[in-house]
Formats: C-alpha cells, structure tokens, sequence
C-alpha cells in the first residue's frame, strides 16, 4: 500500500486506513527505524513485564543472533547434535556464511 503524506500544520502526516486502524484496534502507533525503512506497529505499554523483554530483545537482535551464529559454529555444540541420532534430521548449517 503507498500512502501519501499530507500537511498538517507543520508537520507531516500519514493518514491510515479505517479497516487498518480496526483490524490492529490501534490508539497509538510506535515508529521504528530498521535497516529497511520505518516500521510502524501497534504501541503497546512498556509497562507490561514481557513487552519489557520484547523491547530489549529488539534493541538487541543484532548482538542475539550473533550469539546463535556463534553457538551454531561451536564444533561441541555441531559434534554433540551429530551423535544423537534424534537431531540427525536438523540442518546445522544455518549460518548465512
């Protein structure tokens, strides 16, 4: 969907669709920044102890799937899934390298 921006006194605005507004029960929207533009999604109180983790999460998803990516090369961690015949169906190469 390709929406316009449209002047309201001074600023800027992206006017959202009824059904949209409906279908996310939105009231407030957080905007986020990522790598492939401006994210917006329903805002949901911080104050919620698992949007707390959600949030941090994240603010880190870099740093986590690093840490998988490391974890994913661990030649213990590959050798211990190799030796049990129950993983033996799980593609251990999930590392874009």
């Amino acid at each position: 969907m390709v929406k316009s921006l449209t002047t309201v006194g001074n600023s800027q605005a992206i006017i959202l669709p009824k059904h949209l507004i409906e279908k996310y029960h939105l009231e407030k929207v957080t905007l986020e920044e990522t790598s492939e533009g401006i994210l917006i999604r329903p805002h949901k109180s911080a104050d919620n102890p698992f949007q707390k983790k959600v949030e941090a999460a994240r603010a880190s998803k870099a740093q986590i799937y690093e840490r998988m990516r490391a974890a994913a090369n661990d030649p213990e961690i590959i050798d211990f899934y190799q030796q049990e015949s129950q993983w033996a169906d799980i593609d251990l190469n999930i590392s874009d390298e």
